[in-house]
């Protein structure tokens, strides 16, 4: 679980930092990663198929569907993550000023 907490905690960095200005490629790239690993985390079959096949498709919708569950019923630690974000992308904002 605490990996997973760390995995969400970066795509919550990057919704924040997505919110406040545009992202590199690369930035936007390390994001897309850390959003599929959160949804994989739910994947009930870890035996991914290949992208962009029927089969994925709907792996990746158990997943999405898993993770909004998993934040609705975790709606504290939600708030808590998105919060700490936040906090931190601000934070960094003012240092580069």
């Amino acid at each position: 679980m605490v990996e997973f907490i760390t995995i969400l905690s970066i795509y919550y960095m990057c919704d924040a930092v997505a919110s406040m200005r545009p992202m590199g490629v690369a930035e936007a790239t390390a994001c897309a990663e850390a959003y599929e690993a959160v949804k994989v985390y739910f994947i009930p079959d870890w035996d991914l198929a290949p992208k962009g096949t029927l089969k994925r498709f709907e792996q990746d919708m158990a997943g999405y569907r898993g993770f909004k569950s998993w934040e609705i019923d975790n709606a504290d630690t939600v708030t808590h993550l998105k919060q700490g974000a936040e906090r931190s992308v601000r934070a960094a904002k003012i240092a580069r000023h």
